[in-house]
């Protein structure tokens, strides 16, 4: 797996922007990326009547003060005007445009914020983790800007390596302990006389652990895995619980799980990870 040297970061010139900087920042201590490109992508047509009648009231080009607000904000979170920090301002309401732009970028990393009191993920936000090819990180305002424990979601689908992967990287970084969390979900709801309920979550735990032992073998994680048994809650709601209760600074997951893989789109336990209730960070690991 390619390690995060190549980081964009998706502003919106709010007051959300500054913890979103002071939160990477954090992991830029460690890992001292080599490159930041920080996004600020403006909704109006670069040539709109209202865009020219804003602009010849401005006493230079707005791309250059929106440039200059951006590049305030980073001297005042890193100290300095660091070469590796780049400035990209895209212009327009075609969202599809912007993604091939960063996904030709080739990014290791996009990472995106979502205001505390914001609903749902936000628009944006979400077509973002949804479009782009490359790993997103969906940081909640005031997240804690610490790392000491990282749950791994893992389903044990095409995915699951590549979130261990992930987790070993940072926690080698980062010194994080590694929680790797698998939901076991029989389904009984849809089938409330199913006999032997007790029996069958056994089996599945019993598959389980098969199945992580053999990608232990593959990435060499010794941590023990955690199988949290059929509450019938949804996926997601049994995974980001079992972070709270674990005091987890990060989840990484897949994508897409089993039951997503001929989904178009971002899987619906990952969509639901980054909803408005959820207030830990989520890294979302996509295909190579």
């Amino acid at each position: 797996m390619k390690p995060l040297n190549k980081i964009g970061i998706f502003l919106d010139l709010s007051e959300t922007d500054e913890f979103l900087l002071r939160y990477f920042k954090k992991l830029d201590d460690v890992f001292n990326f080599h490159s930041l490109t920080l996004v600020h992508f403006v909704a109006l047509e670069n040539d709109s009547a209202d865009l020219v009648h804003l602009t010849e009231q401005l006493p230079k080009p707005l791309e250059e003060i929106l440039e200059d607000e951006v590049l305030e904000l980073v001297e005042k979170v890193f100290g300095e005007k660091k070469s590796s920090i780049h400035v990209k301002i895209a212009w327009g309401g075609k969202l599809d445009t912007l993604i091939k732009w960063v996904d030709a970028e080739q990014f290791n990393l996009v990472v995106l914020g979502k205001k505390e009191k914001q609903n749902g993920t936000g628009v944006f936000s979400s077509k973002v983790i949804r479009l782009t090819d490359s790993d997103c990180l969906f940081v909640p305002e005031n997240s804690k800007t610490e790392f000491q424990s990282i749950v791994l979601g893992l389903d044990f689908s095409d995915y699951s390596e590549k979130v261990i992967s992930r987790g070993l990287r940072l926690s080698n970084n980062l010194s994080s302990k590694l929680i790797p969390v698998h939901i076991l979900k029989a389904g009984f709801q849809y089938f409330p006389y199913f006999k032997n309920q007790e029996k069958f979550q056994k089996s599945l735990r019993t598959k389980a652990e098969s199945s992580y032992r053999k990608i232990q073998k593959k990435t060499g994680i010794q941590e023990e895995l955690i199988c949290v048994e059929d509450s019938e809650n949804h996926i997601s709601k049994s995974l980001y619980e079992t972070a709270l209760s674990h005091q987890a600074n990060l989840i990484i997951m897949g994508n897409k799980g089993i039951s997503d893989e001929d989904d178009l789109l971002v899987g619906s336990v990952t969509d639901r990870m980054i909803s408005a209730d959820r207030k830990i960070p989520v890294l979302i690991v996509k295909s190579d």
